[in-house]
């Protein structure tokens, strides 16, 4: 028999059962795009961050993993973890800020290339007569002729669910048809006629943006994000790999919320652009190698264990309501060729936009997110690497991180050598974990103050370090608890240092190795462009003060903002560039850096932050 929980300060009620854990029960929230339990590990109680506290009612008693994560004086004040907390009837929970998962700031412009629209979708008016037993031709018999005589077109397929939705005997009102190659998608009266429309995907791990597209101009109508709902199954793509290796019914469920995900997605942007969706004709989805499987729900054995290998490199072509996707009846959905296992079709959009494709110096480009895409282009050809940066830039596996939404402290300002500091928060609430970009800032600042020594260390004898004896490690208050926003200090801990040097250390290795390959220095880098939700926050100067970047003059770096959403529109707009899209992923030569040596070396060297 199910029962009620709460959820506050989100106000949902849900029913669970007895025997679920807090964080099954509420897995169903994280198709919203606020109100749900941030679970980085996936609920595997590993990272303690899906921490809850019991107001009313009860749970099982706590277990081993809370009692190491939560310690007494968590579990005293009434602190669960979701993903280990078992329901045994009602009750009340309250989701503490730094756990809550609510709107976030999601990075959808980028820089568009000039794009002269040449879609795959092709309009044609048809002028129809009645039938009659003087002139017995169908609906479909006079389109055929019709477009064999005046356009050449003969040959022609049909999606034979399209047949029905038209009516067979025509009458003296024109039909207007659409046609996708040799196949005709779509067929409406042309009385009703509306303009053509596509939708562009940027598939992220942690983030969707989607924007739709006039086919005839190439203006963007909407433009928006949310967060993928896959994030109840772990932050990272190998746990959600994991996950969906774990059976049928768990792959199922996990393709399930994506797929509802993207329909959601797809019906807020018809809403937001005036249009129904039965008006979009064409779909574009750009995403990494393991969020193309698991939307395809293609086999990922081969994918989540070395030598990680993709299941398949073409470009892929399905009916979008195979997707679950409720667009014009015949639409297709174009799926842009992936590289390898972890550089997939974002990172080929993201070179197309930019057109590091066509850079004649050397040329860096650099996608920053979970895993780093990292692309070397010079005089047209090019190399590519990925690197698991992991997700501290997210603000995963940092001890009070979190993803940018309210609260999150962004930007940090360190004066008087650490003993000062000024810090902005998203929208301006008071500060209740820190980002990605504002971890960066905050060690890169703490570093030039000295605070933090060449190997990552805090300076214990520093008015603002203390000694967490829980912990049993140093950390650096950060924002003292008064002028926090959940009664607690906000501190920046050792372990977390240790995480942006981890980061830090496997783009700068990514780097070295793919100079390395070319035979190149960094001084003859001539332009590096930075990409991503991250990389358009992130504050260059830090970046490059902790090592992560190269050491080059700022005017030689570019931050261009969500390019491989803007790649995806212009794959949608352009035969010619989608042709150049396959011809870009068929040309990188990439490098699987766990089978190379000199990338461990390059990795533990790279550790420490320069001299």
């Amino acid at each position: 028999m199910s029962v009620i929980i709460e959820f506050e300060p989100a106000g949902r009620r849900i029913e669970a059962e007895p025997g679920q854990t807090v964080i099954q029960a509420a897995r169903g929230m994280f198709t919203h795009e606020s109100g749900g339990i941030s679970a980085p590990c996936g609920g595997r109680g590993l990272c303690g961050r899906c921490r809850v506290r019991l107001v009313e009612g009860e749970f099982s008693p706590p277990n081993e993993v809370e009692r190491r994560l939560l310690g007494r004086k968590g579990l005293d004040e009434g602190y669960r973890l979701a993903c280990q907390a078992v329901i045994i009837g009602p009750a009340k929970v309250e989701i503490p800020p730094e756990a809550l998962t609510g709107r976030q700031k999601l990075q959808l412009d980028g820089t568009d290339a000039a794009v002269v629209p040449e879609p795959a979708i092709k309009r044609y008016s048809i002028p129809l007569k009645t039938t009659s037993v003087d002139y017995p031709y169908s609906t479909w018999q006079q389109v055929e002729a019709f477009l064999a005589q005046n356009y050449g077109l003969s040959g022609l397929r049909i999606d034979p669910g399209l047949i029905g939705r038209v009516e067979a005997l025509a009458g003296d009102d024109p039909i207007t048809i659409s046609i996708r190659g040799r196949e005709i998608t779509s067929a409406f009266l042309t009385g009703g006629m509306r303009k053509p429309v596509g939708l562009a995907v940027d598939l992220g791990t942690t983030k969707i943006a989607g924007f739709l597209v006039d086919l005839e101009t190439g203006m963007t109508l909407a433009a928006e994000g949310i967060l993928n709902p896959q994030i109840a199954y772990g932050e990272d793509v190998i746990s959600r790999l994991a996950y969906a290796l774990e059976g049928e019914e768990q792959y199922s469920r996990i393709v399930q919320v994506l797929r509802e995900g993207l329909d959601r997605l797809l019906h807020a942007l018809c809403g937001a652009a005036g249009v129904v969706p039965e008006d979009i004709e064409e779909a574009v989805i750009v995403g990494n190698t393991a969020m193309h499987h698991l939307l395809l729900r293609l086999p990922v054995n081969q994918l989540a264990r070395s030598p990680y290998v993709p299941a398949v490199t073409l470009p892929l072509e399905i009916k979008a309501r195979d997707l679950g996707l409720g667009m014009a009846f015949g639409a297709v959905a174009y799926l842009v060729p992936v590289v390898a296992g972890f550089v997939g079709g974002d990172h080929v959009a993201m070179i197309l936009s930019s057109r590091i494709h066509e850079a004649r110096g050397v040329t860096l480009g650099l996608d920053i997110g979970t895993n780093t895409e990292i692309v070397l282009a010079r005089g047209g050809e090019m190399i590519s690497c990925s690197c698991a940066s992991g997700p501290a830039f997210e603000g995963a596996h940092i001890q009070q991180g979190m993803r940018a939404i309210d609260g999150a402290i962004s930007r940090v300002e360190v004066a008087d050598g650490g003993l000062k500091l000024h810090y902005e928060t998203i929208g301006g609430s008071p500060p209740v974990g820190i980002c990605g970009s504002g971890i960066l800032d905050a060690v890169a600042g703490l570093y030039r103050a000295g605070v933090i020594n060449y190997n990552g260390r805090l300076d214990v004898s520093h008015p603002r370090v203390r000694f967490n004896g829980e912990r049993k490690a140093a950390e650096y208050v950060l924002v003292p608890s008064e002028e926090s926003g959940f009664d607690r200090d906000v501190v920046i801990t050792q372990k977390d240092i240790s995480e942006i040097q981890l980061a830090k250390a496997a783009i700068a290795a990514g780097i070295k190795v793919l100079l390395e390959k070319a035979g190149l220095e960094e001084e003859d880098i001539e332009m590096v462009i930075v990409a991503g939700a991250f990389g358009t926050h992130l504050r260059l100067e830090s970046a490059v003060a902790i090592g992560m970047l190269p050491d080059l003059p700022l005017e030689r770096f570019q931050q261009v903002g969500n390019a491989a959403g803007a790649g995806a529109r212009m794959i949608l707009l352009s035969e010619t560039e989608r042709r150049r899209a396959e011809e870009i992923a068929r040309n990188i030569k990439y490098i699987e850096l766990a089978a190379m040596p000199e990338f461990s070396n390059n990795f533990l060297n790279q550790m420490r932050f320069p001299e």
